[in-house]
């Protein structure tokens, strides 16, 4: 395989800037923003969670299937960068805490859905989330 340089002659080029021991300042992504995506996550959570119990309460689904989906609810909170010290990841590492991550084997029953400390968690997030314009909401899709 050929590989052609061009411009690497040296003649021409700029030189460039003399290192000068100071550190450039990188932006990092706005907490707003982050904060944002997190609720927005929540908010996919709820989702799972409300649609699984719709489709188990009218007979659509096995206790089962709806302990397979609260599952992936977890799964999809424990991906929830929750590392901040905003009210959101504070937040969000509270709602992480009410319910263990899901171990693949043996499979666990996260039975903590739908507690009064996931629902205080939730609770605890409304406001947060309002403040970076990203209302915690629930998109009912199953039924029919």
């Amino acid at each position: 395989m050929a590989l052609t340089m061009a411009g690497c002659s040296g003649e021409g080029s700029a030189a460039l800037p003399e290192p000068t021991g100071e550190v450039a300042q990188v932006d990092a992504p706005e907490d707003g923003a982050q904060d944002a995506a997190a609720c927005a996550a929540v908010s996919d959570v709820m989702t799972i969670v409300e649609n699984a119990d719709i489709a188990l309460s009218e007979g659509r689904m096995a206790a089962q299937e709806q302990q397979g989906w609260y599952e992936v609810a977890t799964d999809v909170l424990h991906r929830i960068p929750s590392g901040g010290d905003s009210a959101v990841s504070l937040g969000v590492a509270d709602l992480q805490a009410t319910v263990p991550a899901v171990e693949t084997w043996p499979r666990t029953e996260p039975t903590v859905i739908r507690s009064d400390a996931w629902n205080d968690a939730l609770t605890t997030l409304d406001a947060p989330c309002l403040e970076v314009d990203s209302e915690l909401t629930i998109g009912v899709f199953t039924g029919g």
